[in-house]
C-alpha cells in the first residue's frame, strides 16, 4: 500500500503528540494567561501534523485543551480547524473579548464537501470571514518552482506551502499573506483583540522544522 508524505507526517505526529505535553505542576491563574493556548479540536482538525507543529515549536511555552476546557490566555492558537464547535466559538470570543489575539488556521483545504460548507458558513457569520474553494499550488506548478506564501505581518518572510490553500477575504480585515495573487491571510480587529485567519496552514511546516514557518510563529505570538 503506498502511502503519501502528507499520510506519512500526519500518522507520525498523531503519535508523537502525547509525549510532548508531560504532567506538570499546575500554573497560576497569571502563568496560565500569559502562555499561548493551543486549542485540540480532535476529530474537527484535519491535519494532526499541525496540530504537532505548534506543540513542537512552542515546547514547554504552551498549554494545550480541548474544546471544553479553555484556560483564558491572551493568545488563543486553533490548528487546521474545521467545524467548530460551539464550546470552542466561545473560547474564541473570550479571548477576543480579553483584549487577545486568535490565530484561527483554517483546515478547510483538507476536508470533504460537507465540513467545508459548514465551515465556510461559520467564519461567515461569526466573524465576517469569507473562505473560497480549496487551491492546490503543487497541481499548478511550473517546472520545479515551489510555492511560498509571502507573508507581511508582523513581519515580512516566506514559508514553503505545504500543499493547498484556501484564499481568505474580509471587509474590515487586513490582508498579511498572499501566494500568486492571493490572499491566504489576514488579520482584524473583533472588539477588544485581533483574530488571525491563515488559510495557508504552517503548522505542518513548523512540524518538519521550517525555520521560517517558526519566525513567524514566535513574531505573531508576541506581536
Amino acid at each position: 500500500m503506498r502511502v503519501t508524505r502528507r499520510e506519512f507526517l500526519g500518522t507520525a505526529a498523531a503519535a508523537a503528540v502525547p509525549l510532548r505535553w508531560r504532567e506538570a505542576r499546575l500554573p497560576s491563574a497569571d502563568e496560565m494567561f500569559s502562555q499561548p493556548v493551543l486549542l485540540d479540536l480532535g476529530q474537527h482538525c484535519s491535519l494532526g501534523e499541525s496540530l504537532a507543529g505548534y506543540a513542537a515549536a512552542l515546547g514547554a511555552g504552551v498549554l494545550r485543551s480541548d474544546a471544553t476546557s479553555v484556560p483564558r490566555s491572551k493568545t488563543l492558537i486553533v490548528p487546521a480547524a474545521v467545524r467548530i464547535p460551539p464550546a470552542a466559538l466561545d473560547a474564541i470570543a473570550t479571548c477576543l473579548d480579553d483584549g487577545g489575539r486568535v490565530i484561527l488556521e483554517s483546515g478547510a483545504g483538507f476536508t470533504n464537501e460537507t465540513d467545508f460548507a459548514a465551515h465556510r458558513a461559520v467564519l461567515r457569520e461569526r466573524f465576517d470571514v469569507h473562505v473560497e474553494r480549496r487551491v492546490d499550488l503543487w497541481s499548478n506548478a511550473i517546472g520545479s518552482a515551489i510555492p511560498y506564501i509571502d507573508f507581511t505581518w508582523p513581519m515580512r518572510t516566506k514559508v514553503r506551502d505545504f500543499s493547498r490553500v484556501v484564499p481568505i477575504a474580509s471587509g474590515s480585515g487586513k490582508v498579511i499573506a498572499g501566494v500568486r495573487g492571493r490572499s491566504v491571510a489576514i488579520r482584524q480587529c473583533n472588539g477588544r483583540g485581533t483574530l488571525v485567519v491563515l488559510g495557508s496552514p504552517i503548522g505542518p511546516s513548523l512540524w518538519t522544522g521550517d525555520a521560517e514557518a517558526k519566525r513567524w510563529l514566535m513574531a505573531s505570538v508576541g506581536a
